[in-house]
C-alpha cells in the first residue's frame, strides 16, 4: 500500500469554536491545567498566506494545551475575513476541523496529495517553518493540515 504523506507523525488535533476565550476557558477546567495564553496569528506581511489561490489576511485566535504526545489547538477566526477557517465554521460548524501531521517535504507530499484529488486549500509560513491544509474531506471526512519545521 501506497504511503500518502511519507510520515506517520500526528502533531496537533485542531477544534474551530467561535469564543476562543470562553472555549479555552472550558478546556483548562475540564483538563485540571491553567488557562494558556490566547495569541494572534502574524499578519499577512509575515505569513504570506494564500486562500484558495489568493493572497489571505485573514488572522486567526489560537490557544494550545501540549499533552506529552500530541498538541491540542483551539483556533477562532478573528472577523469575517475569507479564510479556510472561516470557510469551515460556517460550513460544518464548532468542532473538529483538522489533525496536523509533520513532514519534511512539503512541496513533494503537496504534489503528491493533489494529484490524489486532495487540493491545497490554504498554506503559509510560520516563524520555524509553513503550514497547509488539505481539502481532504470527500475522502477523509476531515481537513488535514501539514506542518513542516525548518
Amino acid at each position: 500500500m501506497e504511503q500518502k504523506l511519507f510520515t506517520n507523525r500526528v502533531m496537533q488535533v485542531a477544534i474551530l469554536c467561535r469564543d476562543i476565550k470562553k472555549t479555552t476557558e472550558a478546556w483548562a477546567k475540564f483538563l485540571g491545567v491553567p488557562v494558556p495564553p490566547i495569541i494572534t496569528t502574524a499578519p499577512y506581511e509575515k505569513t504570506q498566506a494564500v486562500y484558495r489561490g489568493e493572497p489571505c489576511r485573514a488572522r486567526i485566535y489560537q490557544s494550545f494545551f501540549t499533552f506529552d504526545n500530541i498538541q491540542y489547538e483551539l483556533i477562532s477566526p478573528m472577523d469575517d475575513t475569507p479564510s479556510v477557517w472561516l470557510e469551515y465554521l460556517e460550513k460544518n460548524g464548532e468542532g473538529l476541523h483538522h489533525i496536523a501531521f509533520g513532514v519534511k517535504n512539503m512541496k513533494e507530499t503537496l504534489e503528491k496529495l493533489d494529484a490524489d484529488g486532495m487540493p491545497t486549500v490554504a498554506k503559509g509560513e510560520y516563524t520555524g517553518g509553513r503550514y497547509a491544509y488539505i481539502d481532504s474531506v470527500d475522502q477523509l471526512t476531515m481537513m488535514l493540515e501539514l506542518l513542516e519545521n525548518d
